[in-house]
């Protein structure tokens, strides 16, 4: 058994033992009755009481555990290809980026992603490894995706959006599946989610799974790709407790583990075989009080991080990273149409590793954070909020002669930034709002952009090493917004329009992708360091209708335009040699999607479309000598899922992904390819 199997059981059993408690009052917030009461899924995260999704004062759409099951996919980024604004790319059967309106890339840090509010993402480049989620999509009762800078109500790094995971509460929701797949490309998963409820005021919810497919084709390849292996798999297992004490506290646990092994283009557009081993805890406590609702949550996560070039790890890179988060917030009601909402945060980031020069390193974040919402009158409200971010560099270790940058230089200059959201949402009629609003958002420099790495660097053929640069200034973006939705009675549909204005300052690139070397620096040949490349403007919008009716209908149609316009000092200069950082030109200006679904008897008929135009995409060249630039032609996926429900116990489904082509170039990866799957869903 290992280490963190071991973690992960004893803590599952000391959670089982702290639910044993008696009947109390619970302060948890039940979304199922919510919804029926509304008739539509609700949200706490923008400001943490609950609301209508129209009412919140950013850009939000909710995919609802109907929407999951109806979209016939096997994992999270899959899903997202059906919203409007998200651009999803994948370089294997496994590993996948996510962005927002635009600016994606390999390793894209711009999305904060969370699980029950809790950081999900790796810090030491601030990107997401979607394989290493430990939730199963049966026990996700909604993902919350909202679009745009949201740093203030969301914390740290939220720059470009948030996506927001919401699991089934453990109290209130009886949660019992086991679920099996297989499949094109070798795929096979098995995952089980079960919940026990001790009594009305405590429960437990237990979910693992294990899942493992073929990356890609052999045929047609790269000679850089030949020498990877071809099978990724992960495997994980999650706890997830509430318990309501009678003196009016409510009590919080979650424990997960995670394996993970996968094909991963990493920053800088190189491939590589890469294995995750991670390991999460949060416990919080939370209760009414004569201030508010007081509310304080801790959790660390932990993630053992290896690179290898080919199959075997006689070159590996490692990264150790630990992060350690205290929050403590208060939410009161001064009045009946105001509701304020402090917060205060600590974290600590640490790292360690082969792929560091550093004996110990990290940075510490203090944090203080500040909302407000005014329900002006009952067709007005307003919602303001702040947060300042302090961070402070701490360096441990030598700094190899050859670096430009001495050890004190890397623990100099503290960042400070401050943030905001600002919203107007306005109501004047039961058929139509209004949103208008403006955004601060910050992206702090990460593990790779700050600090050394090893001297002799076996992966990036455009320089020797990569090295952190220790006067990074943070990238900031500020977003203009005006969303309207319209309630189509007529048609059961409802209509929503976004136009957006966006700039970024001071964006940050990689080593060896921002063009700062040892010229630069007048340090010795051979290094490549991080730099902050210069800024961008965005601007675009996305319209959408989307609705169902009692005849078992269902459908959504939608349209999403971003033209950036990049002010960097790479990728400028002819015969110079690329850089990965090309918002410009690696973003797709045009996205369409439509989807046509049924429910008729025990059958379920669901097919998405989606079309997007070209776009760039920078890796490996063919012979694996250099950066090059791949121009991604527009292409079209088609989705499906016919479902049929057998009793109310068993429902058995076939699903397939790029239905219409066998395979499509979609990065300067391998060529994705169709996968078509058979599920057994056993309820009980």
């Amino acid at each position: 058994m290992t280490p963190r199997m071991r973690t992960f059981l004893l803590v599952g059993a000391m959670l089982g033992v702290a639910l044993e408690g008696g009947p109390a009052r619970s302060q948890v917030m039940n979304y199922g009755e919510l919804q029926e009461l509304f008739g539509e899924p609700i949200t706490t995260s923008a400001t943490g009481s609950p609301q209508k999704v129209a009412d919140a004062p950013v850009n939000m759409e909710i995919i609802t555990a109907d929407e999951i099951r109806q979209s016939g996919a096997d994992n999270i980024p899959d899903i997202l290809r059906g919203v409007a604004g998200v651009d999803v790319r994948r370089y294997g059967a496994a590993s996948a980026d996510v962005a927002i309106r635009g600016y994606n890339a390999a390793n894209s840090p711009r999305v904060l992603v969370l699980l029950n509010g809790r950081q999900i993402y790796v810090d030491y480049h601030s990107y997401t490894a979607w394989a290493t989620l430990p939730v199963q999509l049966e026990e996700i009762r909604q993902i919350e995706v909202i679009k745009g800078p949201n740093t203030a109500l969301f914390g740290f790094n939220a720059i470009a959006g948030v996506i927001n995971i919401v699991t089934f509460d453990p109290i209130f929701d009886r949660v019992n599946v086991m679920t099996a797949r297989g499949g094109t490309q070798a795929n096979q998963q098995l995952s089980a989610v079960l919940t026990a409820k001790l009594n009305d005021h405590a429960g437990v919810r237990l979910s693992a799974s294990e899942h493992g497919s073929k990356e890609f084709s052999s045929s047609n390849l790269a000679p850089s790709y030949g020498s990877f292996p071809r099978h990724a798999y992960n495997r994980s297992a999650y706890a997830h407790g509430r318990v309501a004490l009678s003196s009016g506290l409510d009590l919080t646990a979650e424990v997960d583990v995670t394996e993970a092994k996968q094909l991963e283009m990493t920053v800088g557009g190189f491939p590589g075989w890469t294995s995750y081993a991670s390991n999460r805890e949060k416990i919080g406590i939370g209760g009414d009080s004569p201030m508010g609702y007081l509310n304080l949550n801790a959790y660390r996560n932990s993630v053992d991080f290896q690179y290898a070039p080919g199959e075997n790890c006689t070159t590996c890179t490692g990264i150790l990273n630990s992060l350690y988060v205290v929050q403590a917030s208060d939410l009161l009601k001064p009045g009946v149409n105001h509701t304020v909402r402090l917060g205060l945060e600590y974290r600590n980031n640490r790292g360690g590793g082969s792929a560091f020069q550093g004996e110990g390193f990290g940075f510490s974040v203090y944090a203080a954070n500040a909302m407000w919402n005014w329900q002006v009158t009952p067709a007005f409200a307003l919602t303001n909020s702040v947060r300042i971010d302090h961070m402070i560099f701490d360096y441990h270790g030598p700094v190899d002669p050859s670096v430009a940058y001495t050890a004190a230089q890397y623990n100099s200059k503290p960042i400070t930034e401050p943030s905001f959201n600002s919203a107007a949402v306005y109501k004047p009629t039961m058929l139509d709002t209004f949103r208008f609003s403006v955004a601060r958002g910050v992206q702090a420099p990460d593990f790779y952009a700050l600090f050394p790495e090893p001297v002799q660097n076996n992966f990036n053929v455009l320089v020797n090493s990569y090295q952190g640069t220790p006067n990074l200034k943070p990238t900031v973006s500020m977003n203009y917004e005006v969303d309207y939705e319209r309630g189509l009675p007529n048609l059961d549909s409802t209509g929503q329009l976004a136009l957006f204005y966006q700039t970024s300052q001071h964006v940050l690139a990689p080593p060896g992708d921002s063009g700062v070397t040892d010229a630069a620096t007048n340090g010795p040949p051979g290094n490549g360091y991080a730099g902050n490349i210069g800024n961008s403007a965005s601007i675009g919008g996305e319209v959408s209708v989307k609705g169902s009716n009692t005849e078992g209908w269902r459908w959504k149609a939608a349209y999403a335009l971003a033209v950036i316009k990049d002010h960097y000092s790479v990728n400028r200069a002819p015969g110079a040699p690329d850089s990965s950082v090309d918002s410009q030109h690696g973003t797709p200006t045009n996205t369409i999607i439509f989807g046509l679904g049924r429910s008729w008897q025990d059958f379920e008929f669901d097919f998405l479309g989606r079309w997007q135009s070209r776009y760039d995409d920078i890796g490996v060249s063919y012979d694996g000598a250099s950066l090059s630039r791949y121009k991604i032609n527009n292409y079209f996926t088609l989705d499906g899922r016919v479902g049929y429900k057998l009793n109310d116990t068993l429902t058995l489904a076939v699903s397939g992904r790029q239905l219409n082509q066998q395979r499509i170039t979609q990065t300067s990866g391998p060529p994705v390819e169709r996968r078509v799957l058979g599920t057994v869903v056993a309820r009980f």
